[in-house]
């Protein structure tokens, strides 16, 4: 009788024998997924957009007014800045993000602003990528790249990048899992940093709507729209009160004022982020076709004809067209990124130390890129004891000097078209223009100093009027000053 030759064969495997292998699948799923290291990339540009040189001339008057409540510790009710609007009524809808900015200012200076804008846009990048999940590797980084790709030229540093946030957030809510009760203090912080709010309860309707449309039960949306009221009604305990929630409304009915600020217009092809959205805009559309859903197409309709009526719509809409984009490639393509390896552990450290070197190579610049404003040409005028006189420039140089020089009220116009009285709007926005009663209304504020863009229509008609002379000029900016 032979002996056979395989004589373990059959025989189950000793604890000893399977120890080494458990060991080592105990430690390949300690290691990060290949989808972890892939959104590390996306939020080291988020980083790179929120750190920036400031520049923003919108940002300046924030920053100016987040001074003040911490100076003071008390929001400003009444224009502190011009004397076109002296006394006039004022709501911070922003206060919030104002104080923030002043806040940080007090303690790190505009290098601590610009690394709460690095947090802040990261932050968005990885929301992004969380509400891609459902995409396959290749497709999720297709969809996050257009969203983050938008965000280079609308997550600068105002509160509506506050607003994104909150709008991702809840948007991650609305997908699930997660407790939409975080809808209450995400909300509050929406409703006290920026005007935008109203957004996520369309967002989500619509995509309750959607739900419903295609026969599925949309009790995560009601329940979030239920929570997001709780947290909006919440908003309304603030130091300006109610008033905040009907700040929007005021917005519409003062439509027609900012009919000069570029990014309340209607959507051109004139940018290359406006090429992006609508890039992303044909994507999602075409995706429909491979995945019919109410629940995406009403999102992307709506949000599309906002973006194409004022350009500030494109970042929010952007957002909510991502997970219906995620969705409807679900399954699509071999690779999901869900495997475990020391490759992803490497390219997360990659990721940490690039984002270490990126925040001392961008914070060893200069913190403010100011080269659009007249610096000099302010510096000028302040030497020659001209700032008080009545001084009438471009809105964005009220800006400027609101955050440079403080309350002083020696503003004609700066971009807060919602608070200043229609007359001294239209009267900036004929000045801008160049029409022939510009010296009429520079007679009616009483302008002592005309500081304006050298290539300016104004510039042009002021060069020969009899009343007026150049006091100084360099090669942006002139200096007008009356002849008597």
């Amino acid at each position: 009788m032979s002996v056979p030759t395989d004589v373990g064969a059959g025989v189950p495997a000793t604890a000893e024998e399977l120890a080494p292998e458990a060991a080592a699948d105990e430690a390949a799923a300690a290691w990060p997924m290949l989808a972890t290291a892939a959104g590390a990339v996306f939020v080291l540009w988020g980083l790179r957009i929120g750190l920036r040189q400031l520049h923003d001339n919108s940002f300046l008057t924030h920053l100016a007014t987040g001074r003040i409540i911490v100076d003071k510790g008390v929001i400003p009710r009444t224009d502190p800045y011009s004397f076109t609007a002296t006394g006039h009524p004022w709501t911070v809808a922003s206060w919030f993000a104002s104080l923030l900015y002043g806040l940080t200012d007090r303690v790190g200076g505009l290098a601590g602003i610009r690394v709460l804008d690095g947090v802040l846009a990261a932050g968005m990048a990885a929301l992004i990528w969380r509400l891609a999940r459902p995409a396959g590797l290749v497709a999720r980084i297709a969809i996050t790249a257009f969203a983050v790709g938008l965000g280079g030229g609308s997550w600068l540093e105002r509160p509506l990048l506050f607003g994104l946030v909150a709008m991702a957030i809840i948007l991650v809510l609305a997908e699930g899992p997660g407790d939409p009760r975080w809808a209450i203090p995400v909300m509050w912080l929406w409703v006290n940093t920026h005007g935008s709010f109203p957004l996520g309860f369309v967002a989500v309707a619509l995509m309750a709507a959607g739900a419903w449309l295609d026969g599925e039960r949309q009790l995560r949306e009601l329940r979030l729209l239920g929570w997001m009221t709780v947290g909006t009604l919440v908003g309304g305990i603030n130091p300006l009160g109610p008033s905040l929630l009907l700040f929007p409304l005021e917005l519409l009915h003062k439509s027609h004022s900012f009919r000069t600020i570029q990014e309340w217009n209607p959507l051109r092809l004139n940018t290359i982020w406006a090429f992006i959205f609508v890039a992303q805009v044909v994507v999602a559309t075409l995706l429909l076709a491979r995945r019919r859903s109410w629940r995406a197409a009403l999102p992307l309709a709506v949000f599309t004809v906002f973006a194409f009526t004022s350009v500030r719509n494109m970042a929010p809409a952007s957002l909510v067209f991502v997970p219906g984009m995620a969705a409807a490639v679900a399954g699509l393509g071999s690779i999901d990124g869900l495997r475990r390896s020391r490759s992803a552990m490497a390219g997360i450290g990659g990721c940490v130390i690039a984002g270490c070197l990126l925040g001392v190579v961008s914070l060893a610049q200069p913190d403010a890129k100011l080269d659009a404003y007249p610096e000099t040409a302010v510096t000028w005028l302040q030497q020659q004891g001209l700032l008080e006189d009545h001084l009438v420039a471009p809105d964005y140089v009220g800006n400027y000097l609101e955050a440079r020089y403080g309350p002083r009220r020696m503003v004609f116009m700066d971009d807060r078209v919602d608070m200043y009285p229609a007359s001294v709007v239209d009267d900036a926005i004929d000045l801008l223009h160049g029409t022939s009663d510009w010296d009429a209304i520079l007679g009616r504020y009483h302008a002592g100093v005309v500081l304006w863009e050298r290539d300016g229509k104004l510039t042009k008609l002021m060069r020969h009027a009899p009343d007026w002379r150049i006091a100084y000029r360099d090669k942006d900016w002139v200096v007008f000053l009356p002849r008597a």
